[in-house]
């Protein structure tokens, strides 16, 4: 069995590197003149939930970490703590911080936490070639990540919660985009999957 050493030592870095992946870019941009939070109007309320609900699960990895009481409390899933699922979460959660990466990236000054004030650039190439969305699918990751990881009933449902309500971010996003972008987006939108490559979903 892997040490529970080792895994709160994943969670620490995950949690690291999640918090410089949203700060830093913020930064960038605020730097550059621009407004990196825009605005939250024309979000449905379930996709502002989104802000919540993934402060939510990181309050929770936190108390994980520094809580084993809190913990003990918890319904888990005795079945799905073997270790190479645990290895199997490390690696998802690897890949979604890939993904998150090369997607805030090549946002570069683009990158808003929500609908840009300012006008933008549709960002079409790099990691755009390939998926529609590569910042929400790597949250995915690290939620489905940590609950392999740590599997129980909360990081269940709260992962479920927050997949739900990203998407519904997601869905939003794109009909503002469809607006500011028009054909060009619709275009794009036939060529690329939300979240996979249409060639994959074929």
């Amino acid at each position: 069995m892997i040490d529970i050493f080792y895994i709160k030592i994943v969670l620490i870095i995950m949690l690291i590197l999640f918090i410089i992946g949203l700060v830093a870019p913020i930064i960038i941009v605020h730097r550059k003149g621009k407004d990196p939070h825009g605005t939250s109007d024309g979000y449905s309320i379930l996709a502002r939930l989104s802000i919540i609900t993934i402060i939510i699960w990181l309050f929770y990895i936190i108390l994980y970490l520094f809580s084993n009481e809190a913990n003990s409390l918890i319904w888990t899933f005795p079945f799905l703590n073997i270790d190479l699922l645990i290895v199997i979460g490390m690696l998802i959660i690897a890949i979604g911080f890939f993904v998150e990466y090369f997607g805030i990236k090549k946002l570069g000054i683009n990158f808003r936490v929500e609908f840009p004030k300012e006008k933008t650039e549709l960002i079409i190439s790099g990691i755009y070639r390939l998926i529609r969305n590569p910042i929400a699918l790597g949250v995915y990751f690290l939620l489905i990540g940590s609950f392999l990881i740590i599997p129980n009933i909360y990081t269940l449902i709260i992962s479920i919660i927050n997949i739900i309500a990203f998407d519904r971010k997601v869905r939003d996003e794109e009909k503002f985009l469809l607006e500011r972008f028009e054909q060009t987006y619709e275009e794009y939108k036939k060529k690329v999957g939300r979240y996979l490559p249409f060639r994959i979903l074929k």
